[in-house]
């Protein structure tokens, strides 16, 4: 069964085939991605603790000293509206490709890597113009 016949089939049953299929995609990618932003800044703080307390470089006091006054709040601001703003281009440009695609297996491959593309070209623009706005 194709993609589009699967979407009709869908929309005769009287589900909304766009708020079924794509929005729980948006919602568990604006959930999943700044958490998981959160959990690697706090194991790479982890990381950073570990490494300077092991290799002798650092002591426990040093590292939280170094912490806390390198510390400035808007670092953590700026990189949950990254992350949301990621979120957003990695859940709604695949879905938006996926949902239009028309044929078979051909055209699937095509539209994945054309939404691969331009989703990455779309974080790039997009990291450039919350830098200009934000920094």
């Amino acid at each position: 069964m194709r993609v589009s016949e699967q979407i009709d089939a869908l929309e005769i049953m009287g589900i909304n085939s766009k708020s079924y299929l794509i929005m729980p995609k948006i919602i568990a990618a604006m959930i999943m991605i700044p958490c998981l932003i959160i959990i690697s800044i706090a194991i790479c703080i982890w990381g950073g603790y570990l490494a300077g307390l092991f290799s002798h470089i650092l002591t426990r006091q040093q590292f939280f000293l170094g912490l806390t006054t390198g510390f400035v709040p808007f670092t953590l601001y700026f990189a949950m509206v990254k992350a949301f703003t990621f979120a957003l281009i990695i859940a709604i440009v695949p879905a938006y490709y996926g949902y239009y695609v028309e044929g078979g297996a051909l055209e699937i491959g095509q539209a994945s890597t054309t939404s691969v593309i331009v989703s990455c070209i779309l974080i790039l623009c997009a990291d450039y113009g919350l830098s200009i706005l934000l920094l």
